[in-house]
C-alpha cells in the first residue's frame, strides 16, 4: 500500500482548516455581515466628510458607527436620537457660548449650569442623552473659535452626514430588517416557554428534570423586553416607510399572559399533586400545549399550521379528568392547601388554553399578511 506524501498531509490538513474556518464564518455571519456594514459606512462618511470639507469631519465618522445597528429599525432609531441630541445640545451650547463671550469669568459656571440642564432633560427624555456632550464638546473644543450658530451649524450638519451614511448603509449593504428579528424573538420565547411547560410535564410524571426555573423566568423575561424593543424597532421602519411588515401589538401581550400562566402551573407543583388522577391527564395537555407553542411559533416564520382539533382533543380529555375527580367527590377531601393547588392547575391549565388559543389566532392573522 502507497504511503502518502508529505504535501498529501498539508493539502489534506488545509482543506480540513479551511472547512473548520468556513463553518466558524457560517455560524457568525450576522456578526461579519454587521462588520461590514460599520466598515462600510465609515469609508462612505469619511470620504463624503472630506469632500464637503467640513470642519471636525470626524464626527461624521464617528457617528456612522454610532448608528449604523444590527438592524434597520434599530439603525433609524438611533440616527433620530443622535440627530435631535445634537441639535438641543448645539443650540444650547451655542447659547451658552454667547454667555461665555460676554462674561469669560463665569466659564466654569456657565459650562456646569449648561450641562445641568441638559442632563436634567435628557433624563426626562433619553432620546436626549447626546445633548450633554454635544454643549460641553462645543463649549471647550476646538470651535471656540468659531461664531457659536455657525460651529452649532457645522456640528448639526456632520452629524447629519454620518446618520444619512449609516442608514443608507444598513439599507443598502446586508440589509436586515427589524421584522426578522421579531419573528426570531417570538419563536425564541416560545421555545423558552415550550421548555418550561416540557420540565412541568417531567415532574408530573414523577421525573423532574434539571431545570433552573427562576433563571429560565429571568431567560423569558429578557426576551420578552427584547422582542418590545425589536417591535419599536419594526415600527420606526414601517413609520418610515422602508419596510411593510409588521407584527402586531397583541402578540406580545399574549406571550407575557403566556408566560404569566407557566408561573401559576409552577406555583402549583412545588409538591406532588393530591389528586392522583389528576397529574397523567394534566401531564399529557401541559406536553400538547408545549407542541402547539412550538409549532404555533413557527407558523410565522412559514411553517406549517398547528394542529388545533388534535390539541382541543387533549384539552377535552383533561377536563373530561377534572370533571370525574369532581363527581367522584375526590377534591372534598382535600385540605385547604392541597385542594387550593389542585384547583389552581386546573385554572391555569384553562387559562393557558385559551391564552393558546389566542396567541394562534394573531399569528395567522400576521401569517395573512405575508401571504
Amino acid at each position: 500500500m502507497p504511503e502518502t506524501a508529505p504535501s498529501d498531509w498539508r493539502r489534506f490538513a488545509g482543506v480540513g482548516l479551511s472547512q473548520k474556518a468556513l463553518k466558524a464564518a457560517a455560524a457568525r455571519k450576522t456578526e461579519i455581515r454587521h462588520a461590514i456594514r460599520v466598515s462600510a459606512a465609515v469609508g462612505a462618511a469619511f470620504a463624503l466628510a472630506t469632500l464637503l470639507r467640513l470642519p471636525q469631519g470626524y464626527w461624521a465618522v464617528f457617528t456612522a458607527v454610532i448608528v449604523v445597528q444590527s438592524s434597520l429599525g434599530a439603525t433609524i432609531t438611533a440616527s433620530l436620537e443622535r440627530f435631535m441630541g445634537t441639535v438641543v445640545g448645539a443650540l444650547a451650547g451655542a447659547g451658552a457660548a454667547y454667555c461665555h463671550a460676554r462674561w469669560p469669568e463665569f466659564g466654569g459656571i456657565i459650562l456646569c449650569v449648561t450641562v445641568a440642564l441638559l442632563a436634567f432633560l435628557a433624563s426626562m427624555r433619553p432620546a436626549l442623552k447626546v445633548a450633554p456632550v454635544t454643549a460641553v464638546i462645543m463649549l471647550i473644543g476646538t470651535t471656540t473659535h468659531m461664531d457659536p450658530l455657525l460651529a452649532a451649524g457645522w456640528r448639526v450638519a456632520e452629524i447629519t452626514v454620518g446618520s444619512v451614511v449609516g442608514i443608507a448603509a444598513t439599507l443598502l449593504i446586508f440589509p436586515a430588517r427589524a421584522h426578522a428579528s421579531v419573528v426570531s424573538s417570538v419563536q425564541k420565547i416560545a421555545g423558552l416557554q415550550a421548555h418550561i411547560l416540557d420540565s412541568h410535564v417531567l415532574t408530573l410524571r414523577g421525573t423532574p428534570g434539571p431545570t433552573d426555573y427562576l433563571k429560565a423566568q429571568d431567560d423569558l423575561r429578557a426576551a420578552l423586553a427584547k422582542l418590545q424593543t425589536g417591535m419599536t424597532e419594526a415600527d420606526r421602519e414601517n413609520a418610515s416607510k422602508l419596510s411593510e411588515r409588521s407584527v402586531s401589538d397583541a402578540i406580545p401581550r399574549t406571550l407575557w399572559r403566556l408566560r404569566n400562566d407557566t408561573v401559576m402551573v409552577g406555583r402549583t407543583l412545588h409538591e406532588p399533586l393530591p389528586a392522583e388522577g389528576l397529574a397523567p391527564a394534566a401531564a399529557d395537555m401541559l406536553e400538547a400545549s408545549a407542541k402547539f407553542l412550538r409549532a404555533t411559533a413557527d407558523l410565522l416564520a412559514g411553517g406549517p399550521r398547528p394542529d388545533r382539533v388534535a390539541f382541543a382533543e387533549v384539552h377535552q380529555t383533561f377536563q373530561t379528568c377534572v370533571e370525574g375527580l369532581r363527581k367522584q367527590g375526590l377534591t372534598r377531601e382535600l385540605e385547604f392547601d392541597d385542594a387550593a393547588r389542585v384547583f389552581g392547575l386546573v385554572f391555569a391549565i384553562e387559562n393557558l388554553f385559551g391564552n393558546l388559543g389566542d396567541f394562534e389566532e394573531r399569528i395567522e392573522e400576521v401569517a395573512g399578511k405575508k401571504d
